[in-house]
């Protein structure tokens, strides 16, 4: 179980957050795994404040979540150089 930020929880915040970190472990894009942990769980609580209740859905915003933010880190990496 996660240690969600907010006293609501749910058994479907957990298995989207599962389900989105093996999928994530399988494609390679979880190499920093507490961090892609963090930034998933982060959608996940946004959007379940939101309203967003569907676990598919869930899995699916943490997982675009995730690979916003690796774009964004490989994109300033190459800018940058390497180092």
């Amino acid at each position: 179980m996660y240690p969600w930020p907010f006293g609501a929880f749910d058994n479907v915040m957990d298995d989207a957050l599962n389900i989105a970190m093996d999928y994530l472990l399988r494609t390679g894009q979880a190499e920093k795994f507490r961090e892609a942990q963090e930034t998933a769980a982060n959608a996940i609580a946004v959007a379940w404040r939101a309203g967003m209740k569907k676990r598919l859905r869930l899995i699916n915003i943490a997982i675009i979540a995730v690979e916003e933010k690796d774009v964004r880190y490989r994109k300033r990496r190459k800018e940058n150089g390497p180092g």
